[in-house]
């Protein structure tokens, strides 16, 4: 079974083609907590543990293990969406994301 921070580290250098330094950046973390992290010495707090699902473009429950899957069902979907359909999809989302922020739902 892959370890969290084995997950950590392929997603960086096998999918995103990162070196340490400008994932960190990207990720607006210190590089010695990434590093911590992908070598299992640390653990992210939870708050973090979903930025960094989303900038991996992945679950959580893939990078702590409870999914073998690396992405969800529907984010397959999505990416198997003509680029004008994840726009409209992304707009609605855009949309929904902020009326809620001002009516607080």
């Amino acid at each position: 079974m892959t370890s969290f921070g084995e997950k950590l580290k392929s997603l960086r250098v096998d999918v995103k083609r990162l070196t340490l330094a400008e994932a960190a950046n990207q990720l607006n973390v210190p590089r010695s907590n990434l590093n911590n992290w992908e070598r299992g010495i640390a653990k992210p707090s939870l708050e973090t543990l979903g930025k960094l699902a989303i900038f991996y473009n992945t679950t959580v429950d893939y990078l702590v293990g409870l999914d073998k899957n690396r992405q969800s069902e529907t984010m397959v979907l999505y990416e198997a969406l003509p680029k004008i359909y994840r726009e409209r999809i992304d707009d609605l989302v855009r949309d929904y994301t902020e009326l809620a922020r001002l009516k607080k739902l």
